[in-house]
């Protein structure tokens, strides 16, 4: 019984300690050195929104500018729905304290964390790209 017991110690030690280390892998992908960070941005310039994966989205202010939201927890509905919520106070969303919620299925929001400005489409290839873990295709 007490060697049962030591191996299950040991057994959940192990999947605990990967299971950090691979969440602080996953950190490295939304992390952008070359981007400019904000502490938060204008709500009612945004001309829409589109999902890079669970935890990260890319809200338009023109056709060319954008902001990436990094969110505090992976929001699996956010990438399956055409309905979100980003809250704001004062008309303006801020990094630490405004939320980004899935309005028609049920999940919790996930706080934003970081937001970085996309300054031009380009940012916007190359933030999708290392997010996802794709390679960045030059152009043809």
């Amino acid at each position: 019984m007490k060697k049962t017991i030591v191996i299950l110690l040991i057994i959940f030690s192990f999947t605990f300690i990967f299971s950090l280390k691979a969440s602080v892998l996953d950190d490295e992908n939304y992390i952008f050195d070359d981007l400019e960070q904000v502490d938060d941005f204008l709500y009612w310039q945004v001309g829409g929104w589109q999902a890079v994966d669970s935890r990260s989205l890319i809200v338009n202010i023109n056709p060319s500018q954008s902001y990436l939201l990094i969110l505090d927890r992976n929001v699996w509905a956010i990438k399956y729905t055409e309905q979100i919520k980003i809250s704001s106070r004062n008309s303006r969303v801020r990094k630490n304290v405004d939320l980004v919620q899935v309005l028609n299925q049920p999940s919790r929001p996930g706080r934003i964390v970081s937001i970085y400005l996309l300054p031009d489409r380009e940012s916007q290839r190359s933030v999708r790209a290392k997010i996802r873990g794709e390679e960045i295709e030059g152009p043809i």
